[in-house]
């Protein structure tokens, strides 16, 4: 959690997006205390969390909306791929040999089985059932002992829409479905800034936790809870005021204060550094959290399990690949990060859900000043609808 010079990720953004988010910042402090507010508070429905109707909608959502599957390192160069889970659905990502990203269902046309897992180098795909190979494009490139298929159709795997934009890859699971050219919404500059495409993944790790997935996004849209929760963890790092917000379509920003901000008080303000000051932390419709810490990209995705009150969660770390810190350094940072969001986050949302299962209230509560928390929600719901 050591800070990095200022130079490094202060180059990553706009220096004139730096100054007007870091004087909205020093708005705050003036005031003493305060962090972006909307106008009402927003009242979210508990069975949006324990409803097994709600949850198939969002499962189909899922299922169909383009989503972000990994920054552009999980296929690091031409002949790698990387096995995913979209929604339901079993995926292969590829880069062919024109460093191109494509993706498929990751289901053998024989007998169905998955044709790879994990993530690697290869000549090409195999499918480890009965030995049938694909080309990174995707078309089949040989049956073992063809003679017993003569005739049949040479089917390919089933490609899915796909993009690759500013370090990040989004994919639908949905054969039929499109991606927008700028599924960030207004978000482009900002996100292209960071320089996530020269990020590598360092680690990542999944597991399954007895929460509604939505939780899982939700813990990280406010900081409202930091200086309780994680008063002994994260509170003496960061304030649990002086926020802000910003919507960009359906996605959303939060910027979040840490409590070195107070170096800028001695410096000029064409010499305020932003990223050793402040955390940015990115909503990204419908069911991942990006989160830019000073000099590293961390990656929630979240999504259903066998039922409303289990969820399957992945964490991954991006660092840049001309880091000169030592594996070491990234992995105690990683090991640092999943033990508080798991101890401290997971195990209160724990305690949320069975709430929620317990019947005690039709609703909660959003403050005014947990701004990007109700956005998340509400513009998940308008996507619900207009996906039914």
């Amino acid at each position: 959690m050591e800070s990095p010079d200022a130079d490094v990720a202060g180059s990553r953004m706009d220096r004139d997006t730096q100054l007007a988010l870091l004087d909205r910042v020093q708005a705050h402090r003036t005031a003493g205390r305060g962090t972006d507010a909307v106008s009402e508070v927003h009242r979210q429905p508990v069975d949006a969390y324990t409803s097994v109707e709600r949850m198939d909608r969002e499962q189909t959502l899922l299922n169909h909306a383009p989503t972000i599957a990994g920054l552009s390192d999980i296929l690091p160069q031409p002949g790698t791929y990387a096995a995913v889970t979209v929604g339901t659905a079993p995926v292969v990502l590829t880069r062919d040999a024109d460093g191109q990203v494509r993706a498929f269902l990751n289901v053998c046309r024989h007998r169905g089985a998955e044709i790879t897992t994990g993530c690697g180098a290869a000549a090409m795909l195999t499918c480890p059932y009965h030995g049938w190979t694909y080309h990174f494009d995707g078309s089949l490139a040989a049956r073992r002992r063809p003679a017993y298929f003569e005739g049949e159709a040479d089917d390919g795997l089933v490609a899915l829409p796909t993009l690759e934009q500013h370090g990040l890859i989004w994919v639908s699971a949905d054969p039929t479905a499109s991606i927008p050219a700028e599924p960030l919404q207004g978000a482009e500059q900002d996100l292209r800034e960071l320089g996530l495409a020269d990020h590598r993944l360092f680690t990542s790790t999944t597991f399954t936790r007895p929460i509604n997935w939505k939780l899982v996004i939700d813990t990280f849209l406010e900081v409202y809870h930091v200086g309780v929760l994680h008063k002994a963890t994260i509170d003496p790092l960061i304030h649990s005021d002086f926020a802000l917000f910003d919507a960009f379509g359906s996605n959303g920003r939060m910027v979040v204060t840490r409590r070195s901000i107070s170096d800028l008080d001695t410096l000029p303000r064409t010499e305020w550094p932003f990223f050793p000051h402040t955390t940015i932390v990115w909503a990204l419709q419908p069911n991942t959290i990006l989160i830019y810490q000073q000099d590293h990209a961390q990656l929630y995705q979240s999504r259903p399990g066998a039922h409303p009150g289990e969820s399957i969660i992945t964490v991954s770390v991006y660092v840049p690949r001309d880091t000169t810190r030592s594996d070491e350094h990234w992995q105690k940072n990683f090991d640092l990060l999943v033990e508080v969001t798991d101890s401290e986050d997971f195990v209160t949302c724990a305690g949320i859900q069975r709430g929620f299962e317990s019947g005690a209230q039709e609703h909660i509560t959003f403050g005014t000043n947990e701004p990007l928390l109700a956005h998340y929600e509400r513009e998940l719901t308008n996507l619900l609808v207009a996906d039914d």
